[in-house]
């Protein structure tokens, strides 16, 4: 005969628990999201830094070109951003998440 013992675990303030099921259906909603846009700077500044200002965005756009600008192998077109910035948004995020700085 085993003994059971039983636990009892609280999630975190702000964190709740899911099922498997759901879990795996929210990450594929978030792959897909991911796949279709391209982010402005203002996207870029709420997803990293949760603010609209675009200062932050902009100098961190900066400070990583030679890993980002598309002439060194990146996915970002520094020459061409008069008219805006096109940020593939899928790329970014990989990238901000490899590089927290």
């Amino acid at each position: 005969m085993s003994d059971v013992i039983l636990v009892r675990h609280e999630a975190p303030k702000g964190f709740q628990y899911i099922s498997q099921e759901e879990y795996e259906k929210f990450q594929a909603w978030k792959q897909a999201q991911r796949g279709i846009c391209t982010w402005k700077l203002k996207d870029l500044a709420r997803y990293k830094y949760g603010t609209k200002s675009t200062e932050r965005a902009s100098r961190y756009l900066t400070k990583h070109r030679h890993d980002l600008d598309i002439e060194q192998g990146g996915f970002i077109d520094y020459v061409n951003t008069h008219n805006g910035w096109q940020i593939p948004a899928a790329e970014m995020v990989d990238y901000l998440l490899d590089h927290p700085d």
